[in-house]
């Protein structure tokens, strides 16, 4: 069993669902159980016993979040065995759950929230060091991304597994652990862009 995080609220965001419809295209046998974020505890882990964890991308600003609601899933991103993917959002609440900065990639006018912000949407290419999940695939690729915000700064006992002319830090993984994310969509693929499949396919191995 795969526990998918859902890190959306009040009604809003599509990640946990793209993320549940890509799962059972690579592997229609596999059970997913969705979790609200505030929901998922180290003790609730442990009763859930999934094998992989996905951590969705989130609704609002980070800063919207309440450290209450957080504070479980953070607990499970420092210290879980399991192994974790976070994505695009999920990538950002790694970083949080470990200190680093999540901020706008660049304001290119005046404005509130993301007005004014530059948005990396649509596919594009990032080259990747062909460590952890990125191993057996091509070096440089083209994958999905929409998101306004990136990880600063790389936490400790992190390493850069994929960057971008526009995001130093498309992907990461924790030095020991199963601990891995991706500030792109790898759950968007098509015929023309198979490698999200392929990584998430490497998770699913892990």
């Amino acid at each position: 069993m795969l526990l998918l995080v859902d890190n959306t609220f009040e009604g809003k965001g599509i990640s946990p669902r793209e993320i549940h419809e890509a799962l059972s295209r690579i592997q229609p046998s596999l059970t997913i159980r969705i979790e609200h974020f505030p929901n998922v505890t180290p003790e609730a882990v442990a009763v859930w016993s999934p094998s992989h964890i996905i951590l969705s991308g989130q609704s609002h600003y980070w800063v919207d979040y309440s450290a209450e609601s957080l504070a479980g899933i953070f607990e499970v991103i420092r210290h879980s065995p399991l192994p974790i993917l976070g994505i695009c959002g999920g990538h950002q609440q790694i970083a949080l759950a470990y200190g680093s900065k999540v901020e706008i990639m660049n304001r290119i006018a005046p404005g509130e929230g993301y007005d004014g912000c530059v948005k990396e949407r649509g596919f594009g290419d990032i080259t990747s060091t062909g460590a952890g999940l990125f191993a057996g695939l091509r070096q440089t690729f083209s994958v999905w991304h929409s998101h306004y915000e990136e990880v600063k700064d790389l936490p400790v006992e992190f390493e850069i597994t994929a960057s971008s002319q526009t995001c130093r830090i498309q992907a990461m993984q924790h030095s020991v652990r199963p601990l891995h994310s991706v500030q792109f969509h790898p759950e968007l693929f098509d015929d023309d862009h198979p490698v999200g499949r392929q990584l998430v396919e490497n998770f699913l191995k892990l």
